[in-house]
């Protein structure tokens, strides 16, 4: 049994770090050679290229990372009334392909391998309070993809369509809750767990991957969608007022078509706490003993087909350029949006964010941005080296849950890919 346990800790722990694109997040929302107007060249854009990108971050509400390292480690219980949050991600495109005909129109293919890990614990649960089935977010994902992608004019559009096919490898789905009541009978504190951690393959009793080892799951499809407009130049906003030269855009990211599914699954249901009211005495023996039982069953199994889709989003953006006599030098970037996912109770959440990047002749390009993404503030530097033939790009950043502590340190990330061409 504790083997088990110790399988299925590591399955939500480590398989999630196997993290669109950059994780669950969303494609760069500036790229500089791709979306301003071409301003006075020392590097010309590449026609085609091959490259990869790796990035990883984790991050959480409560800790930073200078008092995890410190020589005695001091935990604030009150920082823990508003909850504890975690989340971690990988994201792995090992090889990606893009054509530019520099007539407007282009194409390009990508391999992705995307995985996130998310721990909410209820801030009623860690102050003991009262509660009723409070739920909490307990969930991960792994997703392996294909992608296409294209570009091209309509009118005065810029238009992008890309499909892809996924494979979800593995999926967390549980319904964890907290209870804490206090009756004349006594109290009852307790925790309900009923987990499913699907896979695309079978799992034997212990947790292992079955050596008869073959994929049961079924691919699903969606597909990306955007457009860019040059709203200032064609209303004659920016003949009037030059600084205010500005394209607007939208995009739409994972739209379902066809969900992957997966039949097997491994079910891990119990309860942690009381089955008993009980009393606490002065030194909370009752406590301490009911949150020691921990009553739980496994079992496996195969279902007529789950699905799963991977994370929405609808971002709508604009690109200014408020020194138009240098072309794409300086670009600043605003956005807003939405997403949708089920890995959380609450599958609805906000998107912002403000972005700039100075361009220097396509060969430096230095950015910078505050956004809040994933439900996670992020704040991050970002440098690009382009020889042409070679790219290089690398990027840092803070983050957490909150605003406040995505600057102290509470959560990193970084990302570098490479890019070769001509």
């Amino acid at each position: 049994m504790k083997k088990t346990l110790l399988i299925l800790l590591i399955c939500f722990l480590i398989v999630p770090c196997l993290y669109a694109n950059e994780g669950f997040e969303e494609e760069p929302l500036y790229d500089p050679f791709e979306d301003t107007p071409a301003g006075p060249l020392l590097i010309e854009d590449r026609n085609f290229e091959i490259g990869f990108n790796i990035n990883m971050f984790v991050t959480n509400n409560y800790m930073s990372v200078g008092q995890i390292f410190s020589k005695t480690l001091v935990l604030d219980i009150d920082g823990l009334k508003d909850g504890f949050m975690l989340n971690l991600g990988v994201g792995l495109t090992p090889l990606f392909f893009n054509y530019d005909s520099k007539k407007g129109w282009g194409f390009g293919l990508s391999t992705n391998v995307d995985a996130t890990g998310v721990l909410g614990l209820s801030g009623k649960m860690l102050s003991l309070s009262s509660a009723v089935g409070e739920k909490m977010d307990v969930s991960g994902a792994l997703f392996a993809s294909i992608q296409a992608k294209s570009f091209f004019p309509v009118q005065k559009f810029k238009v992008k369509v890309n499909p892809a096919m996924y494979y979800t490898i593995a999926y967390v789905k549980p319904d964890v809750s907290y209870s804490f009541l206090t009756t004349d009978a006594g109290s009852d504190l307790h925790i309900d767990y009923n987990m499913k951690v699907f896979t695309a393959f079978p799992m034997t009793d212990s947790g292992q991957i079955d050596s008869d080892f073959r994929l049961t799951g079924k691919p699903g499809f969606d597909f990306s969608v955007g457009a860019e407009y040059p709203l200032s130049r064609e209303i004659g906003l920016t003949e009037l007022i030059p600084f205010l030269d500005f394209d607007v855009g939208v995009d739409l990211i994972n739209i379902p078509i066809v969900s992957s599914t997966l039949k097997n699954y491994m079910q891990i249901e119990g309860r942690i706490g009381s089955s008993e009211p009980f009393f606490v005495t002065d030194d909370f023996d009752g406590l301490v003993s009911s949150i020691g039982n921990n009553d739980y069953i496994i079992t496996n199994g195969v279902s007529g087909g789950e699905k799963f889709s991977r994370p929405f989003k609808m971002l709508v953006s604009a690109n200014w350029r408020p020194l138009p006599d240098y072309g794409n030098l300086l670009t600043v970037t605003p956005v807003l949006g939405f997403a949708h996912s089920d890995l959380y109770v609450k599958p609805l959440s906000a998107e912002a964010g403000l972005n700039a990047a100075i361009n220097l002749y396509n060969m430096f390009v230095f950015a910078a941005g505050i956004n809040y993404t994933d439900r996670i503030w992020k704040n991050s530097l970002d440098f690009i080296f382009n020889s042409r033939a070679f790219q290089l790009d690398l990027g840092i950043d803070l983050r957490s849950q909150n605003f406040l502590g995505s600057w102290t340190g509470k959560g990193m990330g970084f990302n570098i890919g490479m890019r070769f061409g001509w």
